[in-house]
């Protein structure tokens, strides 16, 4: 790409300001200029795309279609320069380089001890990690948050390259002694009618559920939605309610009383996937090494 067509620091960071504020004056007294000179920055920038990015009129200010797809990447390029600044200065002063990983929390379980043994090796890289839902994890990749997260291909945005980890399908929890948990083999989702569900309030796990037992013309009425999974498992231990949840979920925690099974007609399931924002040679140096060591781990600890 020729540097033509490469908008500066300067313009992008005029738009964003006015795009934010929704006022010239406002971003010109954010950054410390005259209004002209941001007008002129934004005109400068949508030359150099050939697109309107602002609607303007006397008393407000407008983003198009096309400034309003430029929004998130415009914070992207401008967010990920001032952390590389940031990286950067604190690599001369001899400061540590940071991995920053996001995961879903049912697939935490898997990532702590890869991750573990990978931070024995680099003992100088400093790792943080965080536990967000899918939702949440994909902004904080897009928006540059986080180097790398591990989510489900669930409703994915262009930009993100995603490396397959597993399989992960929808199972049923049930108490002891319940009366689907007498042969152990896979159950039908025909089978919940008329049973009372607990399942988790959000997230890719409750869409999938929902949409399913919709399918099967399994009622919802009396379906409890729970935040966390100790609350789930908790309704489900009583003998409360049999929990609907993805495998994941049963494989972290310790649950010896409770009977998993498999559901089928149809298998329900989401794939696990490990995710940068760009291509993986893109990344920084420790973003890259953790990030083939990760799918090297987990991929072959997927493996049946």
């Amino acid at each position: 790409m020729a540097n033509l067509h490469v908008p500066s620091l300067r313009q992008l960071r005029a738009f964003l300001a006015v795009a934010e504020s929704g006022s010239f004056s406002q971003a010109a007294q954010q950054l410390s200029l005259s209004q002209p000179a941001v007008s002129a920055s934004i005109r400068e920038l949508e030359s150099l795309l050939g697109a309107r990015l602002m609607d303007r009129g006397p008393h407000h200010m407008a983003l198009t279609e096309a400034g309003r797809t430029l929004l998130h990447e415009a914070q992207w390029l401008v967010a990920s320069f001032d952390r590389g600044v940031g990286r950067m200065h604190a690599v001369l002063a001899g400061g540590q380089q940071t991995v920053r990983i996001a995961c879903l929390p049912s697939a935490m379980h898997l990532l702590a001890p890869a991750l573990a043994q990978w931070q024995r090796q680099q003992p100088q890289v400093r790792v943080e990690i965080s536990d967000p839902l899918h939702e949440e994890l994909i902004a904080q990749l897009r928006g540059g948050a986080v180097d790398m997260g591990i989510t489900t291909e669930l409703d994915m945005p262009a930009g993100l390259h995603t490396t397959p980890l597993m399989e992960d399908e929808l199972v049923v929890l049930l108490p002891p002694g319940h009366r689907l948990a007498q042969d152990g083999g896979p159950l039908r989702w025909r089978a919940l009618r008329g049973e009372r569900l607990a399942l988790f309030a959000r997230g890719s796990t409750y869409e999938l559920a929902v949409a399913t037992l919709r399918q099967q013309r399994i009622a919802l009425d009396e379906a409890m939605r729970m935040r966390y999974s100790e609350s789930l498992y908790s309704l489900v231990q009583a003998g409360h309610a049999v929990g609907v949840i993805s495998r994941l979920y049963t494989q972290g925690v310790a649950t010896p009383a409770l009977q998993v099974r498999r559901l089928t007609a149809p298998v329900i399931g989401r794939r696990l996937a490990l995710m940068v924002n760009g291509e993986p040679g893109q990344q920084r140096p420790p973003v890259a090494a953790c990030r083939g060591f990760l799918c090297e781990r987990l991929g072959a600890q997927a493996q049946p």
